[in-house]
């Protein structure tokens, strides 16, 4: 059996991961781009990875998936560059 709210947080962050492409591309080909693919595989992963984070107050979930969705290739290579040294 499909557990729906887990495919609707991975569609949230996919929107999220999609959203932060379609702002950040000036053209059509720069969209299909590795960097801008990557950002939706991200955000994608981030709606996964939120549903198991998310509380069950009475916050926007959907709302606070899109946005982990937005903001996940930013934490990443952040957090990639911490390790690496660059900062």
């Amino acid at each position: 059996m499909i557990d729906w709210t887990i495919l609707l947080f991975i569609l949230s962050g996919f929107l999220g991961g999609l959203l932060r492409a379609l702002m950040d591309s000036r053209s059509w080909s720069e969209l299909k781009g590795f960097k801008r693919v990557r950002d939706m595989i991200i955000g994608l992963i981030s709606g996964y990875v939120y549903y198991f984070l998310h509380s069950e107050w009475n916050y926007p979930n959907g709302a606070m998936s899109v946005v982990a969705g937005y903001f996940g290739a930013d934490f990443i290579l952040k957090f990639v560059g911490k390790f690496r040294g660059g900062g």
